[in-house]
């Protein structure tokens, strides 16, 4: 009998299971996720290597979602679990500077794993409510100053890392413009903001095509938005209007 329970949870049945209890599921982007990971033995002893944890999200390729490890990293290191035995681990997980925000259409969840040896790896996944950090809330805040509406978001691998682009609608009959799309990498305490401004086509140019596309990228200091959205908005309107 205590062969066949071995060869069983060998292939995850009547084996370990492990449970990620979070003290909150939102976190701001670059703070900390913390809570209890749980892990229940099942019906024979079993030796745990190690328990990871680890941020991930997806994004868009083509036709179809990739999933993607923002960060992973051992957070119980080996032991040995009774059958029937019950341990917890309390944990404090940083979450990365890139993590996209939780928008429509875009999923962020903290990753669980332990590692078993001889057997099949149970695993936990809970979402998380990603806000986002000081810096991007001034920056979306200035936006908004501005008459900007956030309309829509894009997770993207872009050049070595997840990127999020953020697009937002201009106010009604202002600006000339279809929309603008951001990027925010966190950079030396300010922003790496990547802007583009998706221009209406008019006269000629608008039988050929509706929109032209110009793009930009500046650095936003830490004391710029240190004095808050006001200040950050005129910077921003600047470069809008110096891409129009």
């Amino acid at each position: 009998m205590g062969f066949l329970k071995r060869m069983m949870a060998a292939v995850g049945v009547g084996g370990a299971r492990v449970d990620a209890r979070l003290e909150s599921a939102s976190v701001r982007v670059g703070e900390q996720v913390s809570g209890v990971v749980v892990i229940q033995g099942g019906s024979v002893d079993q030796r745990i290597e190690r328990i990871n944890l680890g941020v991930a999200t997806r994004y868009r390729h083509e036709d179809s979602y990739v999933t993607h490890q923002l960060s992973k990293q051992a957070v119980v290191p080996g032991f040995e679990l009774r059958a029937g035995e019950t341990r917890e681990f309390p944990f404090a997980l940083p979450v990365p500077l890139n993590t996209p925000l939780s928008l429509p259409g875009t999923q962020v969840w903290l990753a669980t794993d332990a590692d078993i040896a001889g057997a099949a790896d149970p695993g936990d996944q809970d979402f998380l409510q990603v806000l986002p950090s000081r810096e991007q809330e001034i920056l979306i805040g200035a936006a908004q100053r501005l008459g900007f509406q956030l309309s829509g978001s894009e997770v993207e691998y872009h050049r070595g890392q997840i990127v999020q682009e953020l697009a937002f609608r201009p106010p009604y009959g202002q600006y000339r413009i279809a929309e603008i799309e951001m990027m925010m990498l966190p950079s030396g305490g300010g922003l790496e903001v990547i802007l583009e401004v998706d221009r209406r086509a008019t006269g000629l140019a608008s039988m050929f095509t509706s929109e032209f596309e110009q793009r930009g990228r500046w650095h936003l200091a830490a004391q710029t938005l240190a004095a808050g959205p006001d200040v950050v908005a005129r910077e921003l309107e600047q470069r809008i209007r110096a891409l129009m």
